[in-house]
């Protein structure tokens, strides 16, 4: 073991399995220095036996350091959307845990940021998703990170089709405040076109084809969705039309790059991004509306209007962007008018005999049971 002090510094120096290693201790402590030695010396043992070591660097970088180095690298290759999930997601955990040590982010840590979400009333799913990405900021899974803190519960329903009177009620609240404008022509996109909302926040004016009545999806959650073309309808024509005259007496053109639903607060003033979130507009508008409801519910209530009107089920894969048959019967939701109106078709022409039959049915222990008397009608077994 050999230490030196260099401009107040202790340094240390020693050979080991052949070189020379000569560092700073980062340190004017001779005590530290010499455990910084001995650190030192084990970590190469250590990885010249292949054993695995933690990085020193991580020793005192913050969680807002980790998410910081995760989200500059996510950028490369990942799509849009997936890097405006992951900064939604990663925005709570900053904002809780963001000036705590890596080393001191234990299972007591997450399990006091997991209550604290709850007290916000978050969702066990929002959690799990927030948690999983910060995991993977870290760079570890959840299940070595934090062995012992289990999953929370995730609801199960698979979402709801609204009824045409709460689909009134929510277009009316929209519709109610110039400022919800915006977030009204979306919610009417949704329904008039069964898209995902990333798909429809992502939507550029050069994707909108006003000349053939065609929009262009961009890349989708899935491949059979991403590039699909969606015909509009006279309804939706006339909501888009109404909102690039909007969009031009605000930015002045439609440009093809421009985003249809700019990115600002509270307003929109940046047509170059896409708006990130409806989480608060949307909660507003569902609470004057009084409906209680997913915005991901409007792609429901789209496929199962489709379903309802007997459209072709290929043809339903190709406009939602599914992958198959089993995930489009997810989306799909018969409600009960419809369910009414399908049983009036199981109605039979037999139904008057039937009756007349049940008229005349001797009472019980008659031996004449099931015989032509009384002028029933014969009602042949099937």
């Amino acid at each position: 073991m050999a230490l030196y002090r260099r401009g107040g510094t202790w340094w240390y120096k020693f050979i080991f399995a052949g070189k020379i290693i000569r560092e700073s201790a980062k340190t004017s402590r001779k005590t530290v220095a010499q455990e910084a030695e001995r650190n030192r010396r084990l970590e190469l043992e250590k990885t010249l036996a292949g054993i695995p070591l933690e990085r020193r660097e991580d020793r005192i970088r913050s969680v807002k350091d980790a998410v910081k180095q995760y989200q500059k690298g996510y950028g490369i290759n990942h799509r849009q959307q997936s890097i405006l999930f992951s900064q939604g997601r990663l925005a709570h955990v900053t904002r809780l845990l963001g000036s705590m040590l890596l080393p001191d982010l234990n299972e007591t840590a997450i399990k006091g940021y997991i209550a604290a979400r709850l007290k916000e009333q978050a969702s066990g799913r929002t959690i799990n998703m927030e948690m999983g990405e910060l995991s993977r900021a870290i760079g570890k899974k959840w299940s070595v990170l934090w062995p012992k803190v289990r999953k929370l519960e995730e609801r199960n329903d698979v979402g709801r089709a609204l009824s045409a009177e709460d689909e009134k009620k929510l277009l009316g609240a929209a519709a109610s405040k110039q400022r919800w404008r915006v977030a009204a022509a979306i919610i009417r996109v949704a329904l008039l076109t069964g898209m995902r909302s990333g798909e429809i926040t992502g939507l550029t004016w050069g994707q909108v084809d006003f000349q053939r009545r065609v929009i262009t999806v961009g890349r989708a959650k899935t491949s059979s969705g991403t590039g699909r073309q969606i015909p509009m309808n006279d309804e939706l024509f006339a909501v888009l039309s109404a909102h690039a005259q909007w969009f031009t007496k605000k930015f002045g053109a439609t440009e093809p790059a421009h985003y249809l639903f700019p990115f600002g607060r509270p307003a929109p003033a940046d047509p170059t991004k896409p708006t990130t979130t409806l989480k608060t507009v949307w909660g507003s508008i569902r609470e004057k509306a009084g409906v209680e409801c997913r915005l991901h519910d409007l792609r429901h209530t789209a496929t199962t209007k489709m379903a309802e009107a007997g459209i072709p089920e290929s043809t339903m894969l190709a406009l939602m962007g599914h992958m198959s048959r089993a995930m489009l019967e997810r989306y799909s939701h018969i409600r009960m008018n419809a369910k009414r109106e399908a049983v009036k078709a199981l109605s039979t022409t037999a139904a008057p005999a039937l009756r007349a039959v049940v008229d005349s049915t001797p009472e019980r222990g008659s031996s004449d049971f099931g015989s032509k008397t009384a002028g029933a009608s014969h009602v042949p077994v099937c």
